[in-house]
């Protein structure tokens, strides 16, 4: 190959990855967790993945007495499957870390049947400290695996986060949930 050649096709090729890298980066929509005029944090939604929003609300679950107020939940999953779905709440009166742990405990078992942990990790998410559980167990009758996250925000708040995949997912679909996460930014 010529000089001549080699360097249109290294132009070519920067040019190319200039496009790919605009096009990556205006690929997301900004999403926010406001509650009373704060933003909490945000995340990135991928094209193509669709959001339901629930506001505050009581509900009293299944088989239970008790009313329990349920914070404002982001739903985010790709239209294309139904198999996958990532949620974001940021639950009243936890303040920290630990107190999450308990509110974990608590709604675990609403979002999962049966859970078993497989792994447990301390990580940093947009900079912030995060614990991390993952696992499996059952969820609408069918094999799940999940991965559940509370992440420290500014303040006395914490964010709770959950990825529930059904058994026989798209393995294409992590990049998108990796996306979202990776775009996670605390509000200040």
């Amino acid at each position: 190959m010529t000089a001549i050649k080699v360097l249109r096709l290294r132009t070519f090729l920067s040019a190319l990855g200039l496009t790919l890298l605009t096009v990556a980066a205006s690929a997301q929509t900004p999403l926010s967790y406001t509650e009373d005029g704060k933003t909490h944090f945000t995340v990135s939604v991928p094209d193509f993945w669709e959001v339901r929003v629930g506001g505050p609300r009581i509900l009293i679950p299944k088989g239970e007495d008790a009313e329990r107020e349920v914070a404002r939940v982001f739903g985010l999953k790709p239209k294309s499957a139904d198999t996958v779905w990532i949620g974001f709440i940021v639950p009243r009166g936890v303040r920290t870390l630990e107190e999450g742990a308990d509110y974990v405990r608590e709604i675990g078992p609403h979002l999962v049947r049966d859970p078993v942990v497989t792994k447990r990790e301390v990580r940093r998410i947009g900079g912030r400290t995060a614990h991390s559980i993952t696992g499996k167990g059952r969820r609408g009758g069918r094999g799940v695996q999940f991965t559940a996250v509370l992440i420290d925000l500014p303040g006395p708040h914490v964010a709770f986060s959950v990825t529930v995949l059904e058994n026989g997912f798209d393995p294409d679909l992590l990049g998108g949930i990796n996306s979202v996460y990776d775009s996670f930014r605390a509000g200040q």
